[in-house]
Protein backbone atom coordinates (compact mmCIF):
# COMPACT_ATOMS: atom_id res chain seq x y z
CA UNK A 1 0.00 0.00 0.00
CA UNK A 2 1.40 3.40 -1.02
CA UNK A 3 1.37 6.74 0.78
CA UNK A 4 -2.14 7.62 -0.41
CA UNK A 5 -3.35 4.25 0.84
CA UNK A 6 -1.82 4.90 4.27
CA UNK A 7 -3.47 8.31 4.38
CA UNK A 8 -6.83 6.84 3.57
CA UNK A 9 -6.56 4.28 6.29
CA UNK A 10 -6.64 7.24 8.69
CA UNK A 11 -9.53 8.90 6.84
CA UNK A 12 -11.32 5.56 6.77
CA UNK A 13 -10.96 5.29 10.52
CA UNK A 14 -12.75 8.62 10.95
CA UNK A 15 -15.57 7.54 8.67
CA UNK A 16 -16.03 4.19 10.36
CA UNK A 17 -16.07 5.92 13.74
CA UNK A 18 -19.25 7.72 12.65
CA UNK A 19 -21.13 4.45 12.48
CA UNK A 20 -19.75 3.28 15.80
CA UNK A 21 -20.62 6.51 17.57
CA UNK A 22 -24.13 6.84 16.16
CA UNK A 23 -25.06 3.18 16.11
CA UNK A 24 -27.33 3.75 13.14
CA UNK A 25 -26.22 6.86 11.28
CA UNK A 26 -22.81 7.25 9.68
CA UNK A 27 -22.89 11.05 9.67
CA UNK A 28 -23.49 11.62 13.35
CA UNK A 29 -20.36 13.66 13.96
CA UNK A 30 -21.28 16.22 11.31
CA UNK A 31 -19.38 18.36 8.84
CA UNK A 32 -17.01 19.83 11.44
CA UNK A 33 -14.96 16.62 11.32
CA UNK A 34 -13.94 17.26 7.72
CA UNK A 35 -11.30 19.71 6.54
CA UNK A 36 -12.98 22.64 4.74
CA UNK A 37 -9.96 22.90 2.44
CA UNK A 38 -11.09 19.70 0.73
CA UNK A 39 -14.82 20.41 0.66
CA UNK A 40 -14.83 20.93 -3.13
CA UNK A 41 -11.56 19.16 -3.99
CA UNK A 42 -13.32 16.94 -6.54
CA UNK A 43 -15.58 19.70 -7.86
CA UNK A 44 -18.79 17.94 -6.86
CA UNK A 45 -22.08 19.32 -5.65
CA UNK A 46 -24.09 17.60 -2.92
CA UNK A 47 -26.47 16.31 -5.60
CA UNK A 48 -23.60 14.87 -7.65
CA UNK A 49 -22.14 13.10 -4.64
CA UNK A 50 -25.48 11.50 -3.84
CA UNK A 51 -25.99 10.58 -7.49
CA UNK A 52 -22.58 8.85 -7.54
CA UNK A 53 -23.32 6.96 -4.34
CA UNK A 54 -26.78 5.90 -5.50
CA UNK A 55 -25.25 4.74 -8.77
CA UNK A 56 -22.67 2.71 -6.84
CA UNK A 57 -25.40 1.01 -4.80
CA UNK A 58 -27.74 0.28 -7.72
CA UNK A 59 -24.92 -1.06 -9.89
CA UNK A 60 -23.59 -3.33 -7.15
CA UNK A 61 -27.08 -4.72 -6.66
CA UNK A 62 -27.62 -5.60 -10.32
CA UNK A 63 -24.05 -6.43 -11.37
CA UNK A 64 -22.01 -7.78 -8.43
CA UNK A 65 -23.13 -11.20 -7.22
CA UNK A 66 -21.31 -11.38 -3.87
CA UNK A 67 -23.60 -9.22 -1.71
CA UNK A 68 -25.35 -12.38 -0.50
CA UNK A 69 -22.02 -13.75 0.74
CA UNK A 70 -21.39 -10.57 2.73
CA UNK A 71 -24.82 -10.70 4.34
CA UNK A 72 -24.52 -14.38 5.28
CA UNK A 73 -21.13 -13.80 6.89
CA UNK A 74 -22.02 -10.43 8.46
CA UNK A 75 -25.68 -10.69 9.53
CA UNK A 76 -25.32 -7.91 12.12
CA UNK A 77 -24.43 -5.31 9.48
CA UNK A 78 -25.99 -6.28 6.14
CA UNK A 79 -25.29 -4.40 2.92
CA UNK A 80 -28.55 -2.45 3.03
CA UNK A 81 -27.63 -0.96 6.43
CA UNK A 82 -24.16 -0.01 5.18
CA UNK A 83 -25.65 1.69 2.13
CA UNK A 84 -28.14 3.61 4.29
CA UNK A 85 -25.56 4.77 6.83
CA UNK A 86 -23.03 6.08 4.36
CA UNK A 87 -25.63 7.76 2.16
CA UNK A 88 -26.68 9.68 5.26
CA UNK A 89 -23.06 10.63 5.85
CA UNK A 90 -22.76 12.09 2.33
CA UNK A 91 -26.08 13.88 2.66
CA UNK A 92 -25.24 15.56 5.97
CA UNK A 93 -21.55 16.46 5.56
CA UNK A 94 -21.53 18.30 2.18
CA UNK A 95 -17.85 17.51 1.60
CA UNK A 96 -15.90 15.83 -1.21
CA UNK A 97 -13.51 14.46 1.38
CA UNK A 98 -16.40 12.91 3.30
CA UNK A 99 -17.92 11.60 0.07
CA UNK A 100 -14.74 9.79 -0.91
CA UNK A 101 -14.34 8.40 2.59
CA UNK A 102 -17.97 7.22 2.59
CA UNK A 103 -17.42 5.31 -0.65
CA UNK A 104 -14.15 3.90 0.66
CA UNK A 105 -15.74 2.89 3.95
CA UNK A 106 -18.75 1.31 2.25
CA UNK A 107 -16.50 -0.93 0.17
CA UNK A 108 -14.29 -1.71 3.15
CA UNK A 109 -17.29 -2.85 5.19
CA UNK A 110 -18.73 -4.87 2.32
CA UNK A 111 -15.47 -6.81 2.29
CA UNK A 112 -13.21 -7.76 -0.58
CA UNK A 113 -15.41 -10.63 -1.75
CA UNK A 114 -14.89 -11.02 -5.47
CA UNK A 115 -12.01 -8.49 -5.56
CA UNK A 116 -14.36 -5.63 -4.63
CA UNK A 117 -12.33 -2.49 -3.96
CA UNK A 118 -11.96 1.18 -4.77
CA UNK A 119 -9.20 1.93 -7.25
CA UNK A 120 -6.86 4.54 -5.80
CA UNK A 121 -4.60 6.75 -7.97
CA UNK A 122 -1.56 4.47 -7.73
CA UNK A 123 -3.62 1.43 -8.72
CA UNK A 124 -5.20 3.44 -11.54
CA UNK A 125 -1.73 4.12 -12.98
CA UNK A 126 -0.89 0.43 -12.66
CA UNK A 127 -4.03 -0.48 -14.59
CA UNK A 128 -3.18 2.05 -17.29
CA UNK A 129 0.24 0.47 -17.67
CA UNK A 130 -1.18 -3.07 -17.73
CA UNK A 131 -3.94 -2.46 -20.26
CA UNK A 132 -2.84 0.53 -22.29
CA UNK A 133 0.93 -0.08 -22.46
CA UNK A 134 0.51 -3.80 -23.05
CA UNK A 135 4.07 -4.78 -23.92
CA UNK A 136 5.91 -7.48 -21.98
CA UNK A 137 9.58 -8.07 -22.78
CA UNK A 138 9.10 -6.61 -26.25
CA UNK A 139 6.06 -8.75 -26.99
CA UNK A 140 2.46 -7.54 -27.05
CA UNK A 141 0.34 -8.74 -24.16
CA UNK A 142 -2.42 -10.41 -26.18
CA UNK A 143 -4.86 -10.70 -23.28
CA UNK A 144 -4.52 -7.01 -22.43
CA UNK A 145 -4.93 -6.06 -26.08
CA UNK A 146 -8.21 -7.97 -26.24
CA UNK A 147 -9.67 -6.16 -23.21
CA UNK A 148 -10.87 -3.20 -25.27
CA UNK A 149 -13.65 -2.08 -22.94
CA UNK A 150 -11.30 -2.11 -19.95
CA UNK A 151 -9.04 0.27 -21.90
CA UNK A 152 -11.94 2.48 -22.98
CA UNK A 153 -12.97 3.05 -19.37
CA UNK A 154 -9.41 3.65 -18.16
CA UNK A 155 -8.64 6.13 -20.94
CA UNK A 156 -11.95 7.99 -20.95
CA UNK A 157 -11.68 11.76 -20.31
CA UNK A 158 -13.98 11.50 -17.30
CA UNK A 159 -11.74 8.89 -15.66
CA UNK A 160 -8.53 10.79 -16.33
CA UNK A 161 -9.93 14.08 -15.08
CA UNK A 162 -11.40 12.44 -11.99
CA UNK A 163 -8.13 10.79 -11.05
CA UNK A 164 -6.16 13.99 -11.58
CA UNK A 165 -8.41 15.71 -9.03
CA UNK A 166 -8.38 12.75 -6.66
CA UNK A 167 -4.59 12.50 -6.80
CA UNK A 168 -4.24 16.20 -5.96
CA UNK A 169 -6.64 15.87 -3.04
CA UNK A 170 -4.83 12.86 -1.57
CA UNK A 171 -1.41 14.43 -2.08
CA UNK A 172 -2.61 17.58 -0.35
CA UNK A 173 -3.89 15.44 2.52
CA UNK A 174 -0.52 13.74 2.70
CA UNK A 175 1.39 17.03 2.63
CA UNK A 176 -0.76 18.29 5.47
CA UNK A 177 0.08 15.26 7.59
CA UNK A 178 3.82 15.19 6.82
CA UNK A 179 5.82 14.62 9.95
CA UNK A 180 3.08 12.72 11.76
CA UNK A 181 4.88 9.43 11.22
CA UNK A 182 8.39 10.69 10.59
CA UNK A 183 11.01 8.07 11.22
CA UNK A 184 8.54 5.24 11.53
CA UNK A 185 9.38 3.64 8.19
CA UNK A 186 12.70 2.16 7.19
CA UNK A 187 13.79 0.92 3.82
CA UNK A 188 14.80 -2.69 3.56
CA UNK A 189 15.68 -5.29 1.03
CA UNK A 190 12.84 -6.76 -0.93
CA UNK A 191 11.92 -10.16 0.47
CA UNK A 192 12.63 -13.18 -1.68
CA UNK A 193 9.59 -14.62 -3.45
CA UNK A 194 10.95 -18.15 -3.85
CA UNK A 195 12.43 -20.38 -1.14
CA UNK A 196 13.79 -23.85 -1.93
CA UNK A 197 15.03 -26.84 0.02
CA UNK A 198 16.31 -30.25 -1.13
CA UNK A 199 16.60 -33.45 0.90
CA UNK A 200 18.55 -35.79 -1.41
CA UNK A 201 18.63 -38.66 1.09
CA UNK A 202 14.82 -38.83 1.20
CA UNK A 203 14.21 -37.79 -2.40
CA UNK A 204 12.06 -34.81 -1.33
CA UNK A 205 12.31 -31.30 -2.77
CA UNK A 206 10.44 -28.26 -1.43
CA UNK A 207 9.67 -24.86 -2.96
CA UNK A 208 7.68 -22.05 -1.34
CA UNK A 209 6.29 -19.29 -3.59
CA UNK A 210 4.77 -16.25 -1.89
CA UNK A 211 3.15 -14.57 -4.92
CA UNK A 212 2.56 -15.01 -8.66
CA UNK A 213 3.83 -11.74 -10.18
CA UNK A 214 2.88 -10.84 -13.75
CA UNK A 215 6.54 -10.24 -14.61
CA UNK A 216 8.31 -13.45 -13.75
CA UNK A 217 11.45 -13.71 -15.85
CA UNK A 218 13.78 -13.91 -12.83
CA UNK A 219 11.47 -16.35 -11.04
CA UNK A 220 11.44 -18.53 -14.14
CA UNK A 221 15.23 -18.72 -14.18
CA UNK A 222 15.35 -19.63 -10.50
CA UNK A 223 12.57 -22.22 -10.71
CA UNK A 224 13.81 -23.91 -13.87
CA UNK A 225 17.32 -24.11 -12.42
CA UNK A 226 15.84 -25.72 -9.31
CA UNK A 227 13.78 -28.16 -11.38
CA UNK A 228 16.88 -29.14 -13.36
CA UNK A 229 18.36 -30.52 -10.15
CA UNK A 230 15.40 -32.80 -9.37
CA UNK A 231 16.20 -35.80 -11.55
CA UNK A 232 15.68 -38.94 -9.50
CA UNK A 233 13.67 -37.20 -6.77
CA UNK A 234 10.43 -38.91 -5.80
CA UNK A 235 8.43 -36.01 -4.36
CA UNK A 236 8.10 -32.28 -4.97
CA UNK A 237 6.26 -30.11 -2.43
CA UNK A 238 4.99 -26.74 -3.69
CA UNK A 239 3.98 -24.42 -0.83
CA UNK A 240 1.54 -21.56 -1.61
CA UNK A 241 0.10 -21.22 1.89
CA UNK A 242 1.07 -17.52 2.03
CA UNK A 243 0.31 -16.78 -1.62
CA UNK A 244 -2.76 -14.58 -2.22
CA UNK A 245 -2.54 -14.57 -6.00
CA UNK A 246 -1.27 -12.54 -8.93
CA UNK A 247 -1.07 -13.86 -12.48
CA UNK A 248 -2.52 -17.21 -13.56
CA UNK A 249 0.09 -17.33 -16.34
CA UNK A 250 2.75 -17.68 -13.64
CA UNK A 251 1.56 -21.04 -12.35
CA UNK A 252 0.48 -22.27 -15.77
CA UNK A 253 3.85 -21.56 -17.40
CA UNK A 254 6.22 -22.14 -14.48
CA UNK A 255 4.58 -24.75 -12.25
CA UNK A 256 2.49 -26.95 -14.54
CA UNK A 257 3.77 -26.72 -18.10
CA UNK A 258 7.30 -28.01 -17.25
CA UNK A 259 5.88 -31.26 -15.80
CA UNK A 260 3.33 -32.36 -18.42
CA UNK A 261 3.68 -34.15 -21.74
CA UNK A 262 0.21 -33.34 -23.04
CA UNK A 263 -2.41 -30.64 -22.46
CA UNK A 264 -4.65 -30.92 -19.40
CA UNK A 265 -7.65 -28.83 -18.38
CA UNK A 266 -10.57 -28.57 -15.98
CA UNK A 267 -13.96 -26.92 -16.41
CA UNK A 268 -16.27 -25.29 -13.87
CA UNK A 269 -19.34 -23.09 -14.05
CA UNK A 270 -19.46 -19.36 -13.37
CA UNK A 271 -22.52 -17.11 -13.15
CA UNK A 272 -22.95 -13.68 -14.78
CA UNK A 273 -25.39 -10.80 -14.34
CA UNK A 274 -26.32 -9.24 -17.67
CA UNK A 275 -26.53 -5.70 -16.29
CA UNK A 276 -25.96 -2.37 -18.00
CA UNK A 277 -22.50 -2.15 -16.44
CA UNK A 278 -21.52 -5.75 -17.18
CA UNK A 279 -22.88 -6.02 -20.73
CA UNK A 280 -19.93 -4.26 -22.51
CA UNK A 281 -17.47 -6.51 -20.67
CA UNK A 282 -19.50 -9.62 -21.47
CA UNK A 283 -19.63 -8.68 -25.15
CA UNK A 284 -15.89 -8.02 -25.08
CA UNK A 285 -14.92 -11.54 -23.99
CA UNK A 286 -17.84 -13.94 -24.61
CA UNK A 287 -19.70 -15.02 -27.72
CA UNK A 288 -23.48 -15.45 -27.52
CA UNK A 289 -22.95 -19.22 -27.84
CA UNK A 290 -20.94 -19.23 -24.63
CA UNK A 291 -23.76 -17.62 -22.62
CA UNK A 292 -26.21 -20.19 -21.29
CA UNK A 293 -29.52 -19.11 -19.65
CA UNK A 294 -29.41 -19.49 -15.88
CA UNK A 295 -32.52 -21.66 -16.03
CA UNK A 296 -30.50 -24.34 -17.84
CA UNK A 297 -27.86 -24.56 -15.09
CA UNK A 298 -27.54 -28.23 -14.05
CA UNK A 299 -28.77 -29.17 -10.58
CA UNK A 300 -25.93 -28.57 -8.13
CA UNK A 301 -26.51 -29.78 -4.55
CA UNK A 302 -24.75 -26.94 -2.72
CA UNK A 303 -25.74 -23.98 -4.86
CA UNK A 304 -27.10 -21.25 -2.57
CA UNK A 305 -29.28 -19.03 -4.76
CA UNK A 306 -29.74 -16.41 -2.04
CA UNK A 307 -28.30 -13.14 -3.35
CA UNK A 308 -28.00 -14.48 -6.91
CA UNK A 309 -31.32 -13.12 -8.19
CA UNK A 310 -29.47 -10.84 -10.62
CA UNK A 311 -27.69 -13.75 -12.35
CA UNK A 312 -28.83 -14.21 -15.96
CA UNK A 313 -26.28 -16.56 -17.48
CA UNK A 314 -23.78 -19.24 -16.70
CA UNK A 315 -20.63 -19.92 -18.66
CA UNK A 316 -18.10 -22.71 -18.64
CA UNK A 317 -14.88 -21.52 -17.05
CA UNK A 318 -11.97 -23.51 -18.46
CA UNK A 319 -8.44 -23.70 -17.03
CA UNK A 320 -6.20 -25.15 -19.75
CA UNK A 321 -2.44 -25.73 -19.73
CA UNK A 322 -0.24 -27.08 -22.53
CA UNK A 323 3.35 -28.35 -22.40
CA UNK A 324 5.98 -25.67 -22.95
CA UNK A 325 9.43 -25.64 -24.48
CA UNK A 326 11.05 -26.52 -21.17
CA UNK A 327 10.61 -30.02 -19.72
CA UNK A 328 11.71 -30.65 -16.13
CA UNK A 329 13.49 -33.96 -15.43
CA UNK A 330 11.30 -34.63 -12.39
CA UNK A 331 8.79 -37.50 -12.74
CA UNK A 332 7.63 -38.06 -9.18
CA UNK A 333 4.64 -37.07 -7.06
CA UNK A 334 3.65 -33.40 -6.63
CA UNK A 335 2.06 -32.06 -3.44
CA UNK A 336 0.51 -28.60 -3.08
CA UNK A 337 0.34 -27.01 0.39
CA UNK A 338 -2.63 -24.66 0.79
CA UNK A 339 -4.46 -22.63 3.44
CA UNK A 340 -6.77 -19.67 4.08
CA UNK A 341 -4.47 -17.12 2.41
CA UNK A 342 -4.71 -18.91 -0.94
CA UNK A 343 -6.88 -16.65 -3.10
CA UNK A 344 -7.48 -15.55 -6.69
CA UNK A 345 -4.68 -16.85 -8.97
CA UNK A 346 -3.23 -19.14 -6.30
CA UNK A 347 -6.77 -20.43 -5.71
CA UNK A 348 -7.16 -21.17 -9.43
CA UNK A 349 -3.94 -23.19 -9.19
CA UNK A 350 -5.40 -25.15 -6.26
CA UNK A 351 -8.64 -25.73 -8.19
CA UNK A 352 -6.69 -26.91 -11.24
CA UNK A 353 -4.51 -29.29 -9.21
CA UNK A 354 -7.44 -30.86 -7.39
CA UNK A 355 -9.71 -31.21 -10.44
CA UNK A 356 -7.03 -32.61 -12.77
CA UNK A 357 -5.07 -34.60 -10.22
CA UNK A 358 -1.91 -32.74 -11.21
CA UNK A 359 -0.98 -32.42 -7.52
CA UNK A 360 -2.36 -33.65 -4.21
CA UNK A 361 -3.69 -30.79 -2.04
CA UNK A 362 -2.61 -30.79 1.60
CA UNK A 363 -3.49 -28.25 4.28
CA UNK A 364 -6.49 -26.16 5.27
CA UNK A 365 -9.51 -24.78 3.42
CA UNK A 366 -8.46 -22.15 0.88
CA UNK A 367 -9.58 -18.52 0.59
CA UNK A 368 -11.39 -18.88 -2.74
CA UNK A 369 -12.33 -16.85 -5.84
CA UNK A 370 -10.27 -18.88 -8.26
CA UNK A 371 -12.98 -19.94 -10.73
CA UNK A 372 -13.76 -17.58 -13.58
CA UNK A 373 -10.40 -16.49 -14.94
CA UNK A 374 -11.44 -13.00 -15.99
CA UNK A 375 -9.93 -9.72 -14.82
CA UNK A 376 -12.02 -7.62 -12.42
CA UNK A 377 -14.29 -5.18 -14.25
CA UNK A 378 -14.83 -1.51 -13.50
CA UNK A 379 -17.79 0.40 -12.10
CA UNK A 380 -17.31 4.09 -12.90
CA UNK A 381 -19.02 6.71 -10.74
CA UNK A 382 -20.61 9.11 -13.26
CA UNK A 383 -19.70 12.50 -11.75
CA UNK A 384 -16.41 11.92 -9.91
CA UNK A 385 -15.00 9.48 -12.49
CA UNK A 386 -13.75 7.26 -9.66
CA UNK A 387 -13.52 3.53 -10.43
CA UNK A 388 -14.57 0.56 -8.33
CA UNK A 389 -13.47 -2.94 -9.31
CA UNK A 390 -15.23 -6.28 -8.80
CA UNK A 391 -15.19 -9.78 -10.22
CA UNK A 392 -18.02 -10.13 -12.71
CA UNK A 393 -17.87 -13.95 -12.76
CA UNK A 394 -19.29 -15.77 -9.74
CA UNK A 395 -17.40 -19.08 -9.77
CA UNK A 396 -18.98 -22.33 -8.65
CA UNK A 397 -17.22 -25.39 -7.27
CA UNK A 398 -18.26 -28.76 -8.77
CA UNK A 399 -20.91 -29.20 -6.05
CA UNK A 400 -22.36 -25.74 -6.71
CA UNK A 401 -20.89 -24.03 -3.65
CA UNK A 402 -19.40 -20.59 -4.20
CA UNK A 403 -15.69 -20.56 -4.93
CA UNK A 404 -15.45 -17.19 -3.16
CA UNK A 405 -17.43 -18.34 -0.13
CA UNK A 406 -16.35 -21.96 0.32
CA UNK A 407 -12.89 -22.05 -1.23
CA UNK A 408 -11.38 -25.45 -2.00
CA UNK A 409 -11.20 -28.39 0.38
CA UNK A 410 -7.77 -30.10 0.33
CA UNK A 411 -7.49 -33.78 -0.54
CA UNK A 412 -5.74 -34.21 2.82
CA UNK A 413 -6.77 -31.86 5.63
CA UNK A 414 -4.19 -30.80 8.18
CA UNK A 415 -5.02 -30.77 11.83
CA UNK A 416 -5.36 -27.15 12.94
CA UNK A 417 -2.39 -27.55 15.24
CA UNK A 418 -0.16 -29.07 12.56
CA UNK A 419 1.71 -27.30 9.78
CA UNK A 420 0.66 -28.53 6.31
CA UNK A 421 4.29 -29.37 5.58
CA UNK A 422 4.36 -31.83 8.48
CA UNK A 423 1.14 -33.41 7.19
CA UNK A 424 2.60 -33.68 3.68
CA UNK A 425 5.82 -35.29 4.91
CA UNK A 426 3.83 -37.89 6.83
CA UNK A 427 1.71 -38.62 3.74
CA UNK A 428 4.84 -38.95 1.63
CA UNK A 429 6.23 -41.47 4.08
CA UNK A 430 2.98 -43.45 3.86
CA UNK A 431 3.01 -43.32 0.07
CA UNK A 432 6.60 -44.53 -0.05
CA UNK A 433 5.84 -47.78 1.77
Amino acid sequence: MGQTGKKWRRILGAALAFSLISGCGAAASGAEDWNPAFRNALGLTREQRLEDFDYLVSTLKDSYLCLGIHDRENPDYPAEDIFRDYREMIEETDSDEAFYSAVYSTLYLLGTYGHLWLIEPEAYQDYLSAYCDSQTDGQADTQAEERTHWKEVLESPGTKEGYEKLKKMLEAQEDESDGENAGTETAGEEAANIHTLQLPASGIAYVKIDSFPAEYEEDQKQLFSFFDSLEGYTDLIIDVTENSGGSELYWQNLLVSPFIEESISCTNYALLADSENNRPYIENVFSEEELHPIGELPALPKLNREGLEAADYYVESVLHVSPGNYRAPFEGRIWLLVGPQVYSASESFAVFCKETGFAKLVGEQTGGDGIGSLDPVFLQLPNSGILVQYTMMYGLNPDGSSSEEAGTTPDILSDGSEDPLVTALREIEKASH
